[in-house]
């Protein structure tokens, strides 16, 4: 059982309209604006810190941040065995979304890594054949509509 209110899921809204933001920006131009992630961070990190406030509970805004840092050193992990695979964008958009599920606790995060990885080799083989452009970029997959999409999934599977 996660540990926020009635409320989770208006609570990580800012994380979900970013993260589809970002997940668009990603399809379209192959870019994940940092300037965007950092503002969808610090919205809802704010809205954690509102909740941890009024409930007196810092774990309500420091779990959901530890579940990001995790998330993003994974990514960039991740992204150092093969380089290109992964981009910076994808990382800080992980620590983003990281966020959201991470205030979900456990179960919806390990379920977003498992679907991240079948839903990423799936779009990996399907992207190309999906992509209307003839540029460079369409042999290579966007990750963020996956990151995302992942995210959305687990929640909604672990809670329910």
């Amino acid at each position: 059982m996660h540990y926020l209110t009635d409320m989770a899921y208006i609570a990580v809204l800012p994380s979900l309209i970013f993260g589809l933001a970002l997940a668009v920006e990603d399809i379209r131009r192959f870019r994940v604006p940092r300037t965007w992630v950092a503002i969808g961070v610090l919205i809802q990190l704010a809205v954690f810190l509102a909740l941890a406030i009024v409930e007196r509970n810092p774990a309500k805004a420091l779990l959901p941040l530890g579940y990001a840092l995790l998330s993003a050193a994974i990514q960039f992990l991740l992204s150092r065995f093969k380089p290109g695979a992964l981009g910076f964008g994808d990382v800080t958009a992980s620590f983003l979304i990281g966020l959201a599920v991470g205030s979900f606790d456990l179960m919806p995060y390990l379920y977003w890594w498992l679907l991240m990885g079948v839903l990423g080799l799936l779009w990996i083989h399907l992207y190309p054949k999906l992509a209307h452009h003839s540029s460079a970029n369409s042999r290579k997959a966007p990750f963020v509509p996956v990151i995302t999409a992942s995210a959305i999934i687990a929640i909604l599977l672990t809670t329910i």
